[in-house]
This record gives structure tokens, C-alpha cells and sequence, in this order.
């Protein structure tokens, strides 16, 4: 049968406490504040880590919204330069339509100048040669 020694139970609970406190004092404790110190620098570079996540995100944005802004930007500069454009090609056309009409009325002018130097010039030799005809009518009636 079996006999429970009363001594021998005695010594090894006593040997359990020893080696349970030994054990504690130079593997538990020292291995535990080990697994602590690993968990906080994971917990630190968990941490760096979204921080960095969330600040490269607000940069994103941050780009987003200023490559948003400058296409807006560059849409009104593309608009203010078409409009500047069709304004200068309506000044343009305007001072071209101008200057043509000012031709139109100078070539006009210096037509009837020519016309009226013509019909003078005609006035002028027609008399000469309402006599030189004259001339020679009677000229040949006399032969």
C-alpha cells in the first residue's frame, strides 16, 4: 500500500517554495521584464509606425488638394488666356475690318481723282480733237 512520509513531504514543499522562488528570482522576473521591454519597443514602433501611416495619409490628401487646386488654378489661367485671346482676335479682326474700310474709301477717293483727272484730261484733248476732226473733214473736202 501506500504510505504518505510526513518528513519527506515536508522537504519537498520545502524544495518546491526554494526552487519556485529561485527560479522567479533569476529566470522569472528577468524574463518577464525582457518580454515587457520587447512588448513596449513593439508597442513603440506599432505606434511610429501609425503615426507615420496617418502622416503620410495627410500628405496624400494634402497633395490631393493642392494638385485639385492647381488644375483648378490651371483651368482658369487656360481660360483667362482664351478669353484674352479672342479678345485680341476681335481687336484684331476690328482693326483689320478698320483698315480695310479706310482702303476701301482711299482707293475709292483715288479713283475718283483718276476719273476726274480723266474726264478733265478728256474735256481737254477732246477740243483738240474736235478740231484736228474738223480739219480734217474740211481738209478733205478741199482736195
Amino acid at each position: 500500500m501506500l504510505s504518505i512520509n510526513i518528513s519527506e513531504l515536508i522537504w519537498t514543499i520545502i524544495n518546491f517554495f526554494l526552487l519556485y522562488f529561485v527560479l522567479r528570482r533569476l529566470l522569472f522576473d528577468p524574463v518577464g521584464k525582457l518580454l515587457d521591454e520587447r512588448q513596449a519597443k513593439i508597442d513603440a514602433g506599432r505606434s511610429e509606425a501609425k503615426k507615420a501611416q496617418e502622416t503620410a495619409q495627410a500628405l496624400r490628401d494634402r497633395l490631393a488638394e493642392e494638385k485639385a487646386e492647381s488644375r483648378l488654378e490651371a483651368g482658369r489661367i487656360v481660360a483667362a488666356a482664351e478669353s484674352e485671346g479672342e479678345k485680341r482676335h476681335s481687336e484684331t479682326l476690328k482693326a483689320a475690318r478698320a483698315q480695310a474700310a479706310d482702303d476701301l474709301r482711299a482707293a475709292a477717293a483715288q479713283l475718283k481723282e483718276q476719273d476726274r483727272q480723266e474726264e478733265a484730261l478728256l474735256r481737254e484733248r477732246s477740243g483738240e480733237l474736235s478740231a484736228l476732226l474738223s480739219g480734217r473733214i474740211l481738209g478733205q473736202t478741199e482736195e
